[in-house]
């Protein structure tokens, strides 16, 4: 990358989340199902928080004002726009782990045993099944693959508002507007044991039941 488009991408990733600190602010949050994150973490296992992939910006806001961003790891691509998403991870108070969507040698498989560890000495994993690139409302198996090779547990997780910008691109991507509310739904956590495949099917299913009871949640007011 040239010096001038790493300090593009710098650019852009200070600005979402320059926008995401201060719509944040003015937000107000519905939160449904923390208990279900409590009892993932009580169970002393390696968790993931997983969401579809046009969430990301509404659950940076649920994580900054009701959890703690510090201890949370966040997949990127390693790519133009993993270089923004690091910047904006790391400036929302997360760090950003780039992973080649493309790569499957050795040294892939070195990044995954890290990312392993580092989940199983305490930090948390927020990961989007459908990404980068979609479909969206697709699972991919990566993360199937990875609770099961770290014992981790899924909590799957959505947030929805009316208020917002949606990107027109293939995850619709939510831009909340400033003084939104957001509905967030937290569900019961998923153990996966044995076939990824079968796990992948009903992470799937339940993030779109999670993504369901947000809405619920936010038309009930």
């Amino acid at each position: 990358m040239s010096v001038e488009a790493g300090l593009r991408e710098r650019v852009q990733g200070w600005g979402l989340s320059t926008y995401a600190r201060w719509v944040g602010r003015t937000t107000r949050l519905q939160i449904e199902g923390s208990e279900h994150v409590a009892r993932a973490r009580a169970a002393g296992r390696p968790v993931i928080l997983a969401a579809w992939h046009g969430m990301t910006m509404m659950l940076s806001i649920y994580i900054r004002r009701r959890d703690d961003p510090s201890r949370y790891t966040i997949i990127v691509p390693d790519d133009t726009r993993g270089a923004t998403l690091s910047v904006w991870a790391e400036k929302l108070g997360g760090e950003a782990f780039p992973v080649s969507m493309d790569d499957a040698t050795m040294a892939s498989g070195r990044r995954l045993l890290q990312l392993i560890r580092e989940m199983r000495r305490g930090r948390y994993l927020y990961l989007n099944p459908d990404g980068p690139d979609g479909p969206t409302h697709e699972a991919k198996m990566g993360v199937a693959f990875v609770a099961r090779k770290a014992g981790a547990l899924v909590v799957p997780a959505a947030a929805y508002t009316a208020t917002c910008y949606r990107v027109p691109r293939w995850d619709h991507y939510t831009i909340p507007l400033p003084f939104s509310r957001i509905a967030v739904h937290l569900g019961q956590p998923i153990e996966v044991t044995g076939d990824t495949e079968a796990a992948r099917c009903e992470i799937q299913a339940r993030l779109n039941q999670a993504e369901c009871a947000a809405q619920l949640l936010y038309e009930a007011g």
